[in-house]
């Protein structure tokens, strides 16, 4: 995904801006992509078989992390959990 604008600076325009807005807001979503690929691991795991308690804690904890960063609303958090225990057989 670009993260560059959709125009073009002309050669008289100081581009030191383009820069700050290229890197603006990547903290949190370098941390939501960090759970989200942690939750399709945990889950993965899960689904090859790893029933464990512990591991079905992370998975929770992770939503909500995720809830917590704003990714995820509460209702989108009750809908993922009841597909996950649909899916998984939590």
């Amino acid at each position: 995904m670009s993260r560059r604008p959709a125009f073009e600076l002309s050669d008289n325009e100081d581009d030191s801006s383009e820069q700050d807005w290229e890197t603006e807001g990547s903290g949190f979503s370098d941390e939501a992509e960090k759970i989200i690929d942690q939750l399709n691991l945990s889950l993965g795991s899960i689904k090859a078989g790893n029933s464990s308690i512990k591991l079905k804690k992370q998975v929770f904890s992770l939503l909500d992390s995720l809830f917590e960063l704003g990714i995820i609303d509460e209702k989108q958090k009750k809908k993922l959990l009841l597909i996950i225990y649909h899916d998984n057989g939590f």
